[in-house]
């Protein structure tokens, strides 16, 4: 009796103390959960594939990146705020000076949780999302980022630096 009680606490610690098999060692971020017709009567569309749809508050849009980050963007936000006055739904790509600033759009507002992701698939917002920052080459060339990733299936990934 006393080895079974001993097999069964060494299985109990081993599965309790198990990592995270994902292998991804990123931070979860806890996104915005629900499609409030309120919060959402006018929004930014940052992402549309066939399994996501990420939007954002027009007006936490207007109030962030890249508008009040980078300069140069006041005929752009003046643009996207003329827009909405007659749009209700906004697409990023519109708004950026640069094509590359709709990726590190998207980033912001998903690293910061300011977003809403739909699972077109399931119909259903997903809750959270995990944000890996990454470092790869070496000592010659390195490049690093983050990845983003829902549930464990990479979304995509950002190169933030490179250096040779």
């Amino acid at each position: 009796m006393r080895n079974i009680l001993i097999c069964l606490l060494i299985v109990f610690i081993y599965y309790g103390c198990e990592k995270d098999k994902s292998g991804i060692n990123g931070e979860v971020v806890y996104l915005l959960s629900s499609a409030d017709p309120v919060i959402f009567k006018k929004s930014v569309v940052l992402f549309d594939d066939l399994n996501y749809n990420i939007k954002t508050p027009f007006d936490t849009f207007i109030l962030g990146y890249p508008f009040n980050i980078l300069g140069g963007y006041e005929t752009m936000k003046a643009k996207a705020i003329h827009d909405s006055s007659y749009l209700d739904v906004l697409n990023v790509s519109n708004y950026m000076n640069n094509q590359d600033d709709s990726i590190y759009t998207l980033a912001y507002y998903l690293e910061n949780g300011n977003c809403l992701i739909i699972d077109k698939i399931r119909n259903v917002s997903i809750n959270f999302i995990k944000v890996e920052a990454f470092c790869k080459g070496g000592p010659m060339t390195t490049t690093c980022g983050r990845r983003f990733y829902i549930r464990n299936n990479l979304l995509f990934e950002t190169v933030d630096m490179t250096s040779k």
